[in-house]
This record gives C-alpha cells, sequence and structure tokens, in this order.
C-alpha cells in the first residue's frame, strides 16, 4: 500500500491562488459598510476598514482615486465601497482595493428619521403649546456650533453688519460624526448655566448624513428640556431636522438665525421705545387734564371763599343761641309742670296703696290670732304631751306608760305622771 503524499506549495504560491480565486469568484464588487479608522498615510493613500455588525473587511484606496471622491470620508459613516478584492501578499491580508465611495443607508436613515418623528410628535415635543415665545429682552446669545464652520462666520458676519448690541457666547461642538450628538446635547444642558437669554443651535447645509447628529433623539430631548428660548439654524431653506421641530423658533439657514436675532434685539428695542413713547404722551396729557382741573378748583375757591361767608355764619350763630336759650327756658318750665303733676299723681297712689295694705295687714292679723294656740288655751284648754320626746297625745291610749307627761296652760306649763 502507497502512502499519499500531498502537494507542498509555497506561501508566495498559496496567497497567488488566493488571489487568484477572488478574482475570477468576485471580479468587481459593491461592498456596503462603516467606515472605521479612516487614516490618509504621507503618500496620500487612505486606509481604513468597513465593518457590519459582526465582521470587519480591510480597505485601502490609492492617491490616485482618493482626489476624485466628492464625499469627506468619517469614522461612522454608512457607505459603499466599490472595488475588487486582492490579496496584500507582504501580510498574507485580504483587502478591498476601493476605486469609489458612494453614500450609503439614505433610505435606512429615513426611516430612522420618520420613526423617531412620528415618536416625539406622539408625545408632544413638536406641540406649538410648550414652545416657549422669544424673551423680551436679549442682551446674551449662545450660538452652539462648529468653531471651524461657515455657518458661524455668516452668523457672527451678519450679526456685526447689523450692528446688533448683544454678547455672544460660543459653545464649540462637532456637527458632525459619531461624537456630534452627544456633544450637542451636552452643550444645550450646559446653557442654561451660562445665563443666555437665548441659544442658536446652527451648521451649514448638507446631506441627510451630514445633518444627522441633529436627528438624534438625545439631541431632541435635550432641546425640549432647554429652559431658554432655542432657535434652530441648521442646513439649508430646504433641510429640515427633529431639532427643527422641537425647537422654539426655526429659521432655515445660519444667516436667517442671525437676522432673526437682530430682528428680535431691534424689535424689543423699538417695541420698548414705542411703549416708552405712548406713557410718556399719556402722562402729559394726564398732568395736561389734572392742571386744568386744579385751574378750575382753584377759581370755584376764589369765588365761593369763605371768608365772605364769616358774617352770616355768625348771626346765624347769635340767632340759633336766643332761640335755643327760649326753647330751652320753655322746655324746663313745661317739665317742671309735669314733674308737679307727676309728684301729686304719685303720692296718691302711694297713699291709696297703704291704705290698702294696713286694711290687708289687719285682716291676716285677726287670722293668726284666731289661729293662735295660746288663744285657745286662754278659754281654758290645755296642751298635753310626752315630758321627753314632746310627742302630743290627743288620746287615752297614747298615754306613754314609762313616762311622764308635760301640760302646757296658758300661763305656764308643768309635768306629771298619769299613773300616779
Amino acid at each position: 500500500m502507497s502512502e499519499y503524499s500531498p502537494a507542498i506549495f509555497t506561501v508566495t504560491q498559496i496567497t497567488e491562488e488566493i488571489s487568484r480565486i477572488f478574482g475570477e469568484s468576485f471580479g468587481s464588487v459593491s461592498v456596503e459598510g462603516e467606515i472605521s479608522g479612516w487614516k490618509v498615510a504621507g503618500s496620500g493613500h487612505a486606509y481604513f476598514s468597513l465593518k457590519d455588525e459582526k465582521s470587519l473587511l480591510k480597505s485601502v484606496m490609492w492617491r490616485s482615486r482618493l482626489d476624485r471622491l466628492r464625499l469627506e470620508p468619517a469614522d461612522g459613516q454608512l457607505v459603499q465601497a466599490h472595488g475588487k478584492l486582492t490579496v496584500y501578499a507582504p501580510r498574507g491580508d485580504y483587502q478591498l482595493d476601493v476605486t469609489s465611495i458612494t453614500q450609503a443607508g439614505a433610505g435606512l436613515l429615513l426611516q430612522r428619521f420618520e420613526k423617531l418623528k412620528a415618536q416625539l410628535a406622539e408625545e408632544g415635543l413638536f406641540d406649538s403649546e410648550r414652545k416657549q415665545p422669544p424673551p423680551f429682552q436679549v442682551r446674551r446669545v449662545i450660538v452652539i456650533t462648529s468653531p471651524k464652520g461657515a455657518a458661524l462666520q455668516d452668523f457672527l458676519r451678519v450679526l456685526k453688519g447689523l450692528a446688533t448690541p448683544v454678547e455672544i457666547l460660543i459653545l464649540p461642538v462637532r456637527v458632525q460624526g459619531v461624537e456630534a450628538p452627544a456633544e450637542v446635547a451636552q452643550a444645550i444642558h450646559r446653557a442654561r448655566d451660562l445665563g443666555g437669554d437665548l441659544v442658536v443651535l446652527t451648521r451649514g447645509g448638507g446631506s441627510l448624513e451630514d445633518l444627522w447628529a441633529f436627528n438624534e433623539e438625545a439631541v431632541a430631548r435635550a432641546i425640549a428640556d432647554c429652559p431658554i428660548p432655542l432657535i434652530s439654524a441648521i442646513g439649508h431653506e430646504v433641510d429640515f431636522t427633529i431639532s427643527d421641530f422641537v425647537a422654539d423658533l426655526r429659521v432655515p439657514t445660519p444667516t436667517a438665525g442671525a437676522h432673526l436675532v437682530g430682528d428680535l434685539v431691534e424689535g424689543l428695542f423699538k417695541n420698548f421705545q414705542d411703549k416708552n413713547d405712548r406713557l410718556t404722551e399719556a402722562i402729559s396729557e394726564r398732568i395736561s387734564a389734572h392742571r386744568i382741573d386744579l385751574n378750575l378748583l382753584i377759581q370755584k375757591l376764589k369765588s365761593a371763599s369763605p371768608a365772605g361767608s364769616i358774617p352770616f355764619h355768625r348771626q346765624r350763630i347769635d340767632d340759633f343761641l336766643e332761640r335755643s336759650a327760649r326753647a330751652l327756658t320753655h322746655c324746663l318750665g313745661s317739665r317742671r309742670r309735669d314733674q308737679l303733676d307727676l309728684d301729686g299723681e304719685l303720692r296718691t297712689r302711694l297713699e291709696r296703696k297703704l291704705l290698702k295694705t294696713q286694711s290687708m295687714l289687719l285682716v291676716q292679723q285677726e287670722k293668726l290670732q284666731a289661729f293662735n294656740p295660746l288663744s285657745t288655751l286662754e278659754r281654758g284648754y290645755a296642751r298635753i304631751e310626752t315630758a321627753q320626746s314632746r310627742r302630743p297625745i290627743r288620746a287615752r291610749n297614747e298615754v306613754p306608760t314609762d313616762e311622764d307627761i308635760r301640760v302646757q296652760l296658758s300661763d305656764g306649763s308643768f309635768e306629771a305622771n298619769p299613773h300616779v
């Protein structure tokens, strides 16, 4: 039995064979994935990886092709890379030799956009009732944007051209990329502690992917929780983000945001000036009206001066005193006669009452005399009672056998033994 001897290849042969198989099996391919580790070397060639939830594919794009790209690749972007699979022989790595890169996933992003928009609308975050009106006074404006972007320069240029007397405080954030949503949300939360009267959230225009940081839920909820009125000035006029719907005010561009701030400051100042003018005019009219009323009162007082009526009132007082004296004298005489009549009537009534009372007393005295026990004794009767207990004895069987009796007569009493 002969032994089986497998073919022996060199490393280079294996690498070349794999490269041949890749070329025959795949040819030109398009791969969709998220850019990771994007790096442009000193040679101008770009090295990066494409990844999804489970795998990672190393990729390379040469400088001649990189210069023709219409987008700026960055970590976190979802793209479609077009090229062919090759093997890098020195390391034995397979990689995608990229010829072009285009944006991908716009449809998925749009679905995410519509889903979050519907959810936040259902919660009431877009309702006009919860939106804050512009502040009455704008002294400090907090601008949240990229310090390197053209949006900030346009915003500041317009305010300078309008000569708007307002303080600008810039909170620098990234406005694109995977870190942008967290930075924007954190800046909005920080704005509440910086004493601002108005917050402007702004950046320039771009694709749906470029503006995606302003379609994240964390940014939307930070805007909804902001106690300071917030203006969303993001993108171009045709661009709409979730931030636009949640914000208290929305303008189409950063430039329009600057004009709105200028209009608010000018409008509030003009409104204040108009109210001040109307108040000044109303006060002047009121003072003039009161001055006329005061002059009329002065004339009335002069024409009806108390000094001219003093003699008349003196005479009236004398007449009143004289009539009062006569009336008092007459009243006292009448009262005196009434008093004498009343005294006579009272004396007569008292005498009659006294005679009646005396007659009643005589009758009662006779009654008492008739019921007086002593009167009965004076007629020869005696009262008999026990000597000690003083119990009256009315019949013979009530005479005690062991006790003396006491006999009461009209002129005294004595004790006796009834059984002697």
